[in-house]
């Protein structure tokens, strides 16, 4: 289910004919960095950065550790919220998306291909890759992290670019 925040009748809408998803999807390729927000078990807010790469389902796979706090909380309290933006936007310019959803470790199938999708992404990582074939076992810098899996249930795409203020959110289905 797809709804708009702004006036459908404004020709802006559209975007050139391209779908939201498309849009999202194209956001997501264009950028590194999600702001990834958790709850500790005492409620308190937590929001740490992390590299994050996305799939066809926009499924959002990022690295870290599960004794940071960010990853205690994960264990904890899977709901999760983030937002990916270009640094030093004009207000005028500014685009974004938000996004809320669930995130759990990456584990068996969906392990491998959140490493095939990171490393398409960032080169780097296959580097760090040990084991037969790169079998997922990270080595260096990066021995005790995981791999998450972010499930999107809810995406805002914000473009200040269109209008001050235009937004649209799209609503994932179960």
């Amino acid at each position: 289910m797809t709804h708009l925040l702004h006036d459908a009748e404004d020709p802006r809408a559209s975007q050139a004919g391209v779908s939201l998803r498309d849009r999202i999807t194209a956001f997501l390729a264009g950028h590194t960095t999600l702001t990834l927000a958790t709850v500790g078990p005492d409620g308190a807010p937590a929001a740490a950065a992390v590299f994050y790469a996305h799939d066809a389902g926009l499924n959002l796979y990022f690295l870290s550790e599960e004794r940071t706090e960010h990853g205690r909380n994960l264990l904890a309290d899977a709901r999760v919220a983030g937002t990916i933006h270009a640094d030093g936007q004009d207000w005028r310019g500014i685009r974004g998306v938000q996004v809320r959803g669930q995130a759990r470790p990456a584990a068996g199938t969906e392990l491998a291909h959140a490493i095939a999708i990171y490393g398409r992404k960032y080169a780097f990582v296959a580097g760090l890759l040990s084991g037969s074939g790169g079998a997922g076992v990270l080595a260096g810098p990066l021995a005790r992290a995981r791999f998450w899996v972010l499930q999107p249930a809810w995406f805002r795409l914000i473009d200040n670019t269109v209008q001050f203020g235009f937004k649209e959110e799209w609503v994932l289905d179960e």
